[in-house]
């Protein structure tokens, strides 16, 4: 597991429930809630979507590994994770190889898997949470054709926010480059309810773009920035933004 992951378990708690600025509904609420979009969520850290306002049991994505393109060590790292009192997540670190790929509960702990993607290797990865406590925490790498499945017991725990994200460490060291970016691609998203409701990124909950200034605040300068969501909520890219022309 990368020291950026580690460093991780001190801050995310907080983070994650400052970000779930939604609040969340009751698990059985009525399927004819209407989609919503939030407004933006600014850090700065977070740049990706988030979807707040019912409880979550399913966050699932498909990533292809990119070389690295942020110098920081372990910065520019994708993400998928649940919220609440406590978070799980899947990390997925640029430039591929081993122990590059990890998954942490913040109230029972982190590891890697085995698995060694390569640059340009195609990841789908999923957490789910059962109704008995255990999360499942998998990732397939579609191009080597191998998968592995971590399960952990966490509790019965309620998950008020799913997350798709990309992390930027220590944003102020981020030179913005000439012309913008790609840092990473989530396609195929998908998030399901403990009631069942199923949905992409959007869905029968509040979806809200999340945005890394250079101040944490809507007054900062974006650094790392979502695109707009297309297929229908299922893909966007993550950019690191150009630098301002005077």
């Amino acid at each position: 597991m990368s020291q950026f992951v580690k460093r991780m378990l001190g801050t995310v708690t907080v983070a994650a429930l400052a970000l779930t600025a939604a609040g969340c509904t009751d698990a059985g609420a009525s399927t004819a809630a209407s989609r919503a979009a939030g407004p933006a969520v600014y850090s700065d850290q977070h740049a990706g979507y988030q979807a707040a306002g019912r409880w979550f049991r399913y966050v699932a994505t498909t990533v292809t590994v990119p070389p690295r393109t942020l110098s920081y060590l372990n910065s520019g790292s994708a993400f998928i994770g649940l919220n609440g009192r406590y978070a799980v997540w899947i990390n997925v670190d640029p430039g591929g190889g081993a122990d590059s790929v990890g998954y942490a509960a913040t109230n029972v702990g982190t590891g890697p898997f085995r698995l060694a993607p390569r640059v340009a290797d195609r990841l789908a990865i999923s957490i789910y949470h059962d109704r008995h406590g255990y999360i499942y925490f998998t990732v397939t790498d579609l191009t080597q054709a191998v998968t592995q499945t971590m399960m952990l017991y966490v509790g019965r725990l309620n998950y008020s926010a799913a997350r798709l994200w990309v992390q930027t460490d220590r944003v102020r060291s981020v030179v913005p480059p000439a012309a913008g970016t790609r840092l990473w691609q989530f396609t195929g998203s998908r998030l399901t309810t403990y009631s069942g409701d199923h949905g992409t990124i959007t869905g029968q909950w509040t979806t809200s773009k999340m945005i890394t200034t250079t101040t944490g605040a809507a007054s900062g300068t974006v650094i790392v920035s979502p695109s707009g969501l297309s297929r229908g909520g299922r893909d966007f890219t993550a950019w690191l933004r150009a630098a301002r022309r005077h």
